[in-house]
């Protein structure tokens, strides 16, 4: 059996990585492109490319089975000292050239990452769905949400198209870097914990949707060996914690840490409700508990 081939944009960073060492687990060969590389432990079957995306996929790389387009910057055009169109630039013109390349070579099918952060926090009360319209207006959700219909839009008819929300994530490896200045609030608290500082929760306690990165490979497998949804699937765990449960979690794993209440500023966007998929309706995910127990146990080895 012809071992199957999946092109991952934004290799190098948090998701990214997660996805290509994902997949690679899975038995894929693995074509990872990224503008820079962390340290990441070579391994034969991830072969990781330094390239400018919106300058194309370098001719060396040859049709594959899959694309999944994780690239994206998440800094705040603000920050950047850029404008709002600049920012939208940055992240579709990158987009645009991956197309160009699904166009050429017409991959099986083409995973465009989106996120919760379409959504604004008033677009739901309790739970997103994926019947509910996103008005985020934050230039990284307008971008995303430009994304979320220029793919469709340029391959349908020749490839199998699936446009996939992710909310909360965390998992191994997260670290800032220049596209993404900022971690998950579990890393901020495991990294709290093991420095001695104390977990900071906000006064209101938000629910939030939390997915662990090594369970994305292997469901976004699952997804496309089906048909298709034809609309924004919102892809994750249904595990929906407050933020004082996980960071009592954290707690219970780091003896002595504890957890204190901070003011909260602006409101929290629901939890994003997971898409009723025929693949996944059996797909376990990892408990947040089990998450937390081996991000712990990878630092201690560490």
């Amino acid at each position: 059996m012809t071992q199957r081939r999946v092109l991952v944009t934004g290799a190098g960073g948090f998701v990214g990585s997660a996805l290509a060492e994902g997949f690679a687990n899975l038995g894929w060969e693995v074509i990872g492109l990224d503008r820079a590389f962390g340290e990441a432990a070579e391994r034969p079957d991830i072969q990781r490319i330094t390239v400018e995306l919106s300058e194309g996929v370098p001719n060396e790389v040859a049709a594959v089975d899959l694309v999944v387009h994780a690239a994206w910057l998440t800094q705040d055009p603000q920050t950047l000292g850029i404008t709002s169109a600049e920012y939208s630039a940055l992240n579709i013109d990158p987009l645009r050239a991956v197309l160009d390349f699904a166009t050429r070579t017409r991959p099986a099918g083409f995973i465009f990452l989106s996120s919760s952060g379409v959504f604004a926090a008033a677009d739901a009360d309790k739970g997103l769905t994926d019947a509910d319209h996103p008005t985020g207006a934050s230039p990284y959700g307008a971008s995303k949400r430009e994304g979320e219909s220029l793919v469709p839009e340029t391959l349908s008819g020749h490839v199998a198209v699936h446009v996939v929300r992710l909310g909360y994530l965390y998992g191994f490896g997260e670290v800032t870097r220049s596209s993404r200045p900022n971690v998950s609030l579990v890393a901020n608290w495991m990294a709290a914990a093991r420095g001695g500082e104390p977990l900071q929760v906000r006064a209101d306690d938000p629910a939030r949707d939390w997915t662990f990165t090594s369970d994305l490979a292997p469901a976004l497998e699952r997804l496309v060996s089906g048909t298709p949804a034809g609309r924004p699937v919102h892809l994750g765990s249904p595990h929906v914690y407050r933020d004082g449960a996980i960071a009592t979690l954290i707690t219970g794993l780091v003896p002595g840490s504890e957890v204190v209440t901070v003011p909260g500023t602006g409101r929290v966007k629901p939890p994003m409700i997971p898409s009723d998929v025929s693949t996944l309706r059996d797909f376990t995910w990892t408990e947040p508990a089990v998450g937390l127990q081996a991000l712990l146990s990878e630092g201690v080895a560490a």
